[in-house]
């Protein structure tokens, strides 16, 4: 079993049926849905996302037919799946020899992982051969946003090569010092230098004797831990912070909700912003969903009255599910699902 196969087992463990397998997928690839990010917050699952974004559909699917096959799940509904007793079993052991990286932050930090970590490696590559005079290297990258971007870095630069190398190596020592020792040097492993060429995650899985997806993971993990210690304290790694402080979102919302919420803000109501946008109202819907998911402040009282909230809430305890369609045969018949999911949303986010 590969770790991919594992990471599916915890989650169908947590989705307890309630959605279909390929909501999982859509979690772990990166799909950013309204969907996908209202279940990877009611299901404690946005950790997750963007997890494994090289992940095929179809490869998928061939994971979940194999796992089915072994009897480790079994389909209670269409694409719908629990786990075995031999499943939580065999879930129990993998995750005890193989645990979930505890700092992983991939919805948090979906929109900024790849980039940093591009901009990030090239430079580390750049200025280390630049120290040694050596300005022929090959990088490690051909994509040009990193390129571009490590070239203009380097010029608006008021310190040496040399004070610029010793900064960087002091800041990110410092941050690496608070992951394990393991995942900080599979890290520096990972990275390429003057005359020293960092070793693939498949290499890496050899070396340390684990799946190379599970590798990824780690080594991901430990850029989100970066990532969250610059975004809480820029000034402390003033070289550091200027790799993420044009991609970072300190919001997660998708782009369509945050102009959504500028309406909103004006005091326009869900079918006059429905309007303006031209879009449905079950697509402002679900940018209000998302707003009540991810906004602390946001208020649902407009749409879903204080008394009919109680009664949703108690009707939700009651059932123990995140299943609308349950929830809503157990409430008045005045309620939508549209308020059901609202209010899911507060407690969850409460």
């Amino acid at each position: 079993m590969n770790y991919i196969q594992t990471v599916m087992l915890y989650s169908m463990q947590q989705l307890k049926g309630e959605r279909t397998v390929y909501g999982i997928y859509h979690i772990v690839a990166g799909k950013k849905s309204a969907q996908t990010i209202q279940d990877g917050k009611i299901f404690g699952l946005s950790f997750l996302f963007q997890s494994f974004s090289y992940l095929k559909k179809e490869t998928f699917a061939r994971y979940v037919k194999e796992l089915n096959s072994q009897q480790l799940i079994k389909e209670v509904d269409h694409q719908k799946y629990v786990l075995t007793a031999k499943g939580e079993q065999v879930l129990r052991t993998q995750l005890r020899e193989w645990p979930l990286p505890a700092k992983l932050s991939g919805w948090q930090f979906a929109s900024s992982t790849q980039l940093f970590l591009s901009r990030l490696t090239l430079f580390i590559q750049t200025i280390s051969n630049l120290q040694y005079f050596q300005k022929g290297f090959l990088p490690i990258t051909q994509d040009a946003e990193p390129i571009q971007w490590v070239k203009a870095y380097l010029f608006s630069q008021s310190y040496s090569r040399e004070e610029l190398a010793k900064h960087l190596f002091g800041e990110l020592q410092c941050i690496l010092k608070r992951c394990s020792s393991r995942d900080a040097d599979m890290f520096v492993q990972h990275l390429s230098g003057y005359k020293r060429i960092g070793l693939t995650k498949n290499q890496l899985a050899e070396y340390y004797n684990m799946d190379e997806n599970y590798v990824h993971l780690l080594i991901i993990s430990v850029v989100h831990q970066i990532i969250e210690q610059i975004s809480e304290c820029p000034s402390e790694f003033p070289v550091l912070q200027k790799f993420v402080q044009d991609v970072h979102m300190t919001v997660p919302l998708t782009a369509s909700t945050v102009k959504t919420y500028e309406w909103l803000q004006k005091g326009k109501s869900l079918k006059e912003v429905a309007r303006i946008r031209r879009l449905k109202e079950s697509t402002i819907e679900d940018h209000i969903a998302e707003l009540a998911l991810f906004l602390p402040n946001f208020t649902i009282d407009a749409y879903v009255k204080v008394e009919d909230q109680e009664e949703i809430i108690n009707a939700f305890k009651a059932l123990n599910t995140n299943q609308l369609k349950e929830i809503k045969k157990r409430v008045s018949d005045h309620l939508t699902y549209f308020q059901i999911r609202l209010v899911l949303a507060k407690c969850v986010t409460d």
